[in-house]
């Protein structure tokens, strides 16, 4: 039996070369890529899921993206398993086992993140000036025994118009009270 232990490690016995990493974040449904050392090691399409990695000394980068939300990340760094410290009894010869195949590692087994909304400019409404009162204006009265003048209408005014900017430098000018989406008031 110590001759086993010596041979195949006691982490690689107890804990394994791999681990299972889960990953849950607010809201759901965001695409995970785990990223080891540069390169791309493991994809979950759609929190919640879960990945099998194989275990190292080197940490693991994770990243969730989701479409109108800002890219997060959580850096999983690389520990030590707990069998490892049953190496010491071994004088560090199972150690050497585990150390080579990745078992004495271990990374946080579940990962929470919350992905803030892609922060969109809000229109910048101008203040409105309150319009002036005004007195009505007098309706003649027909004589007796003479048609009534036809009533002529009054135009609508016309509606406010501000000066809009693009991050580009353009401008346009629009009709209301707010720029379309991507445009900002002018100053």
């Amino acid at each position: 039996m110590a001759c086993s232990i010596l041979l195949s490690g006691c982490a690689s016995i107890f804990e394994g070369t791999t681990q299972q990493i889960s990953v849950n974040t607010t809201p759901a449904g965001a695409r995970c890529t785990f990223w080891k050392n540069g390169g791309l090691i493991a994809d979950i399409p759609s929190t919640p899921g879960a990945v099998t990695i194989r275990k190292s000394k080197d940490d693991l980068f994770i990243v969730c993206d989701k479409p109108g939300y800002v890219s997060a990340s959580f850096v999983n760094r690389s520990g030590l398993a707990m069998a490892t410290f049953a190496n010491i009894l071994t004088a560090g010869l199972a150690w050497a086992v585990d150390s080579s195949r990745g078992a004495d590692n271990k990374y946080q087994g579940e990962v929470n993140l919350a992905l803030v909304p892609a922060a969109t400019p809000a229109p910048v409404e101008q203040p409105r000036a309150a319009p002036a009162p005004t007195a009505p204006e007098p309706v003649p009265q027909p004589r007796a025994g003479t048609p009534a003048p036809a009533q002529v209408p009054v135009a609508a005014p016309a509606p406010q118009q501000i000066e809009c900017t693009a991050s580009d430098g353009s401008r346009i000018r629009v009709a209301g009270s707010g720029c379309p989406a991507g445009w900002a008031v002018a100053r």
